[in-house]
């Protein structure tokens, strides 16, 4: 078996079959395992034609155990020389994957690669980037961030991240890592993945000439439960590579930030009558 896709289903079942038709269309000449991995309470029955081929598989967990834990499931279960994890409301584009598999086969020092994520048609912004310092998130508040130049490259570049959105990596070195930290419930163990890859002096590399399209946050609708998912896991990640110092400075950055937002909120309202919207930084 050549690639194993593993697709964690939580709260995204009208997208799902999208995602898994993409995959039987744009997969070709080599053979390929799609790993359903269920998060939700229902169980799923698909209703293409395609649901009783026998390279579909489905793992009932029936309840939401996070995005790091169900994926590793997935991987265990898998018999793939590579594992592409992907989202159940992505869809592969592209029609060039053998050239993700030709980059993996010509260079052995190669450990994860990330394809382009689009959104609407447009580049998805810290889909792929530089090391998450504390010193890279406020250069991005600024619009300086060293990431900027990863996810604009047109050709593919080594980069220290790569988004969970859609990433190829080698089964044996998934493995090798103990796969996904399970202490991430949601949100950065992708970023962590990949600094862990590089510990074994492997490359991360941003392949943009393969394109998956993303309906961004579809697998859930409760942005005020996401956004708590995210500062939780933001925190454990800064803990984990910077020290409690890295930690309790991006929560004193996080706290400003977020007051300046709501005194310009309700200042807006209690002068205008009527609330505007501000831009959002989902990297603070």
């Amino acid at each position: 078996m050549e690639v194993s896709f593993i697709v964690l289903n939580y709260k995204s079942r009208e997208y799902l079959e999208t995602c898994i038709v993409s995959i039987f269309k744009k997969v070709i000449n080599f053979e390929f395992e799609i790993i359903v991995v269920n998060n939700d309470e229902k169980k799923i029955k698909l209703e293409n034609s395609y649901r009783n081929m026998e390279n579909i598989r489905m793992l009932e967990i029936n309840k939401n155990i996070g995005f790091a834990k169900a994926n590793n499931r997935g991987a265990k279960i898998s018999t793939g020389k590579y594992i592409c994890f992907i989202n159940p409301d992505a869809s592969i584009v592209s029609d060039n994957i053998q050239d993700i598999i030709n980059e993996f086969e010509s260079d052995v020092s190669v450990g994860v690669i990330g394809p382009k994520i689009l959104k609407e048609g447009e580049i998805q912004r810290w889909s792929v980037g530089a090391d998450l310092s504390v010193a890279e998130i406020l250069k991005g508040k600024a619009g300086l961030a060293r990431s900027n130049k990863f996810w604009n490259s047109l050709k593919k570049i080594k980069v220290d991240w790569v988004s969970g959105v859609s990433m190829f990596i080698k089964r044996e070195d998934f493995m090798k890592v103990g796969g996904f930290d399970e202490n991430f419930f949601l949100y950065y163990e992708d970023v962590d993945l990949c600094k862990r890859i590089k510990k074994l002096n492997k490359k991360v590399i941003y392949f943009p000439s393969f394109e998956v399209n993303h309906l961004e946050g579809k697998s859930s609708n409760k942005k005020y439960e996401q956004k708590l998912q995210y500062f939780k896991a933001q925190d454990y990640y800064y803990k984990k590579w910077f020290g409690w110092g890295s930690c309790y400075l991006l929560k004193s950055i996080r706290f400003f930030y977020l007051l300046r937002y709501r005194i310009l909120k309700v200042s807006d309202i209690f002068f205008s009558g009527k609330s505007k919207k501000y831009p959002k930084n989902n990297n603070s």
